[in-house]
């Protein structure tokens, strides 16, 4: 009991402030129910073990079967963090596409209005102070000495081809790599050990109702439909041959 106390204060204790939507703290949840999973199971397993050494003892049976009653929800609890480590994936990458959307918007704005005053301005220095306000390209004293045409028409083709690396800058800025590999890494880990922990309480889980675990109840049904699909299959070839 005390094992499984040390599972709920560190899972309480560790999601504090609690912020549900936050994509951040959906991942250190699932972070957090992982790596303290083995207080829980360890404490569910001592039990069984318990009765085994002291099979007498009827308060321990009632606890035992308390516990494999709650191992029920429990395991299909872990089950539902593998779709919620999936959609925090997913909500990753796209968070990297909205962020460099925001980010080019942005740069493409700033662009238009630079061409805006380069377009405007009567004559460099004017184009100088202008640029400077809103914190544009500096001109240096070679620029200054084109005539306004001239300067005009660099300064617009440099900023064209600026815009056009553009994409590629923040593409390099965010890359698309890291983000998956750390995307395979985690899901792995976390996803591989939601289900082996779901399996493990699954082992001794049992209903109300039924005398056989719940991991024994599902590997019985899928054995079941794995046979209804194989007999479906050789009445098909049957009936094909006929």
């Amino acid at each position: 009991m005390a094992l499984i106390g040390l599972f709920l204060l560190a899972l309480v204790a560790g999601s504090l402030p609690v912020r549900v939507l936050q994509p951040d703290w959906q991942q250190g949840f699932v972070e957090l129910v992982i790596s303290n999973s083995g207080f829980p199971i360890v404490g569910f397993m001592l039990v069984h073990l318990a009765l085994h050494v002291e099979p007498k003892r009827t308060g321990l049976f009632a606890l035992r079967q308390r516990l494999r009653r709650w191992a029920v929800i429990v395991t299909f609890l872990y089950l539902l963090l593998i779709p919620l480590q999936g959609y925090i994936t997913l909500r990753q990458f796209g968070d990297r596409s909205a962020l460099q959307a925001r980010q080019l918007r942005t740069v493409r704005d700033q662009f238009v209005a630079f061409a805006g005053i380069i377009r405007s301005a009567p004559d460099p220095l004017s184009l100088q102070r202008q640029l400077a306000a809103v914190q544009g390209p500096t001109l240096t004293a070679a620029d200054l000495a084109k005539p306004m045409p001239q300067l005009r028409q660099d300064l617009l083709a440099a900023l064209k081809s600026a815009e056009a690396a553009m994409p590629a800058r923040i593409e390099q800025a965010t890359p698309l790599g890291p983000l998956a590999w750390n995307a395979l890494r985690d899901g792995l880990r976390l996803i591989g050990s939601a289900l082996l922990m779901a399996v493990a309480f699954a082992a001794g889980a049992q209903g109300s109702s039924s005398s056989r675990t719940l991991l024994v109840r599902l590997v019985s049904f899928c054995r079941s439909a794995s046979l209804r699909k194989f007999w479906k299959s050789v009445r098909r070839r049957r009936y094909s041959r006929k």
